[in-house]
């Protein structure tokens, strides 16, 4: 995708009557991989599905802890989710 004038911000419409930051949204999570969580009573499990590696890239954590309770999984690109932590 080309960046234009109406890429700028999430709230601002093309002519055309579409929202390219929307749009850019969903692709990066079209490159992400899947994560699952499964709960029981006594446990949780939390999985994220790691692509194959390529060359060019570098690995990228896609599970983090965040305390005794937390964690969290990031199905889209990596770095949009380190906002959160």
């Amino acid at each position: 995708m080309f960046r234009n004038q109406y890429d700028h911000d999430v709230s601002i419409w093309s002519p055309q009557g579409r929202l390219y930051q929307i749009e850019y949204a969903m692709e990066a999570v079209k490159q992400g991989a899947a994560t699952v969580a499964v709960k029981s009573k006594t446990h949780v499990v939390l999985c994220a599905l790691k692509r194959a590696p390529s060359e060019l890239s570098a690995h990228q954590k896609k599970i983090m802890f965040i305390d005794d309770h937390i964690g969290v999984s990031i199905a889209g690109l990596a770095s949009d989710a380190r906002i959160l932590w």
